[in-house]
């Protein structure tokens, strides 16, 4: 756990943010280390106190956030955008009006939600004691549709008692966070978590979908489950997950229309099995046999993917983690 630090946490750690007035270095000008990349600074025509404290938790690919502020102002400047809106990813930003801190709130409170492109411009200003929360998501780890994420954008939506109660007990994970999410498994949890959270907060915010977007959703749900339980049968593609849904492969991939496609499903799926494999089994165990126990045909295209998604060789994957055990 980095206690202490303003900057992104590495994968598995939380880093503490505290930004007062009592602290001299972040006084004046403005702090580049808030969530979202939005920069810290205290209102200039401000009489409430000024402070940012909470902390923020990062998976391999996700990063929750959770704050208690006052008498700030936050913003980042517009970004050049890499490709379409949403392409580089979705981030959520929740304030909740109250009292206490975000680890320990008092009362009742109300807030709203913004859905925000990684390239958007973003302005808040917090006047009194309140409460931030952020989610920093691929937008093909949701599961949502891209079109439906687009037209939330700009808009700000009321949080329900329930989503305050899906951001509250989200707070946990940082106090408890740091030496338990150092294995690949824990890694690959917290982002599945946040992004089911994030997809939750989004879907719980918008108009019941009418049947079409109702069935894709139960195709979605019906194939994550079967290349879960199936992913290391070589022989699961995603013609054979059609069949087991009784459906086209057209429809298959019409369900998964504008975000990450069954194929691509199965081979994550697949490396997050090899990463777990390879990061916890004893023994000297040959790369090719977690190839095959996997589900992949070739140990060649194994560690070319494998490198692409975790930036290591399987090979030097397995030393690092077993290193890092031993120690």
């Amino acid at each position: 756990m980095n206690e202490g630090s303003s900057d992104v946490p590495p994968p598995g750690a939380v880093a503490w943010l505290d930004v007062s007035a009592d602290n001299p270095d972040t006084w004046t000008g403005r702090l580049p280390t808030g969530p979202l990349g939005m920069q810290i600074s205290p209102l200039r025509t401000g009489r409430a106190p000024y402070f940012f404290k909470g902390g923020r938790l990062r998976g391999t690919r996700c990063i929750w956030s959770a704050s208690t502020l006052s008498g700030a102002e936050l913003y980042r400047p517009p970004r050049a955008a890499a490709g379409g809106a949403f392409d580089c990813g979705v981030h959520l930003l929740a304030r909740v009006e109250g009292t206490g801190s975000v680890f320990d709130p008092v009362g009742l409170a109300t807030g709203i939600m913004r859905v925000y492109d990684a390239a958007d411009e973003i302005a808040e200003q917090f006047t009194a004691n309140s409460h931030l929360y952020t989610l920093n998501i691929p937008l093909a780890a949701i599961g949502v549709e891209p079109s439906v994420i687009r037209e939330m954008a700009d808009q700000p939506y009321e949080l329900t008692p329930f989503q305050l109660q899906l951001l509250r007990a989200a707070v946990g994970l940082l106090l408890v966070g740091g030496d338990e999410l150092r294995t690949s498994s824990s890694l690959i949890g917290v982002d599945r978590y946040l992004a089911a959270l994030a997809a939750l907060l989004l879907r719980t915010a918008v108009r019941r979908p009418g049947p079409d977007l109702a069935q894709a959703e139960q195709v979605r749900v019906r194939t994550d489950a079967i290349i879960y339980e199936q992913a290391t049968d070589p022989l699961l593609t995603p013609a054979t997950i059609a069949a087991q849904l009784n459906i086209s492969l057209r429809q298959l991939y019409r369900a998964f229309n504008g975000t990450e496609s069954p194929a691509a499903r199965i081979r994550r799926r697949r490396l997050e099995r090899a990463a777990e494999i390879l990061g916890t089994r004893s023994g000297p165990g040959h790369v090719e046999r977690v190839a095959v126990e996997c589900g992949f045909a070739s140990a060649e295209y194994f560690s070319r993917a494998f490198r692409r998604e975790f930036g290591l060789s399987p090979r030097a994957y397995r030393s690092t983690h077993r290193d890092a055990a031993s120690r």
